[in-house]
């Protein structure tokens, strides 16, 4: 049995992706004429010892912010950062946890606050979602979360299904460490400011970089390939 998964935003990744391209590459332009290399170099290294002698500290206040910006629509690619600053665990738990915090709040709140609008916006796929929970159960909104499927869409008109509050919250939280796992592992890989002004552009050149990069662009859509090819088994929620 096969399922529709919404369709990725395709046109507006690649407007984004345009967008974050030359804000980079003005930036770029902007610390080359205007910064000095060897401050942010310093900067940096004070902010990595500040969060290894206060580590409690820094891990509360990097999940408060962190939760803070998952709120707010286009603040994409923070689990790259939180890696990069981080380390590989603290930055995943930080990610998972913060991204189904908010997940959470957005379900409740459709849930019993904007019920109705919800289900006049997104009628159609309410009616898709609750077939699906029905059959699939479970597993369809694990998928969903796997395939990337958009925050936007997923979150509020889960909150307007039939689908319990249990359910949508552990299957979000298992369903988002893959992806954020990995996103997590690019930033561990990115060098740091110190490694990029002392090799230059060639300590970008990182296989485990370019794989994991490969794997974050090719997991969702393995995700939809296998749902197409292979189904839903049942499954109760």
């Amino acid at each position: 049995m096969s399922t529709n998964l919404p369709p990725g935003p395709g046109r507006k990744k690649l407007y984004v992706f345009v967008a974050v391209v030359l804000a980079l590459l003005a930036l770029t332009w902007l610390v080359s004429n205007y910064v000095s290399l060897e401050n942010l170099v310093d900067q940096e290294n004070r902010l990595r010892n500040y969060i290894a002698l206060n580590p409690g500290r820094s891990f509360a206040v990097g999940f408060g912010i962190y939760t803070l910006l998952s709120l707010v629509p286009g603040t994409g690619g923070k689990a790259i950062v939180y890696g990069w600053l981080f380390g590989f665990w603290q930055a995943v738990v930080i990610v998972s946890i913060g991204l189904t915090m908010v997940a959470m709040a957005i379900f409740s709140l459709s849930r019993y606050l904007f019920q109705e609008s919800i289900e006049r916006r997104y009628t159609k796929f309410l009616a898709l979602m609750n077939k699906h929970i029905e059959k699939e159960g479970a597993f369809y909104l694990l998928t969903l979360r796997m395939a990337h499927a958009p925050y936007s869409i997923v979150n509020p008109v889960s909150g307007a299904s039939r689908v319990r509050a249990w359910t949508f919250f552990w299957t979000t939280f298992v369903g988002l460490i893959p992806a954020n796992a990995i996103w997590v592992y690019v930033g561990l890989r990115l060098p740091s400011l110190h490694e990029l002004a002392t090799r230059g552009p060639s300590s970008f050149i990182d296989l485990p970089l370019i794989a994991a990069l490969v794997v974050c662009g090719s997991l969702p859509i393995l995700i939809r390939w296998l749902v197409s090819r292979f189904g839903m088994p049942a499954n109760g929620t």
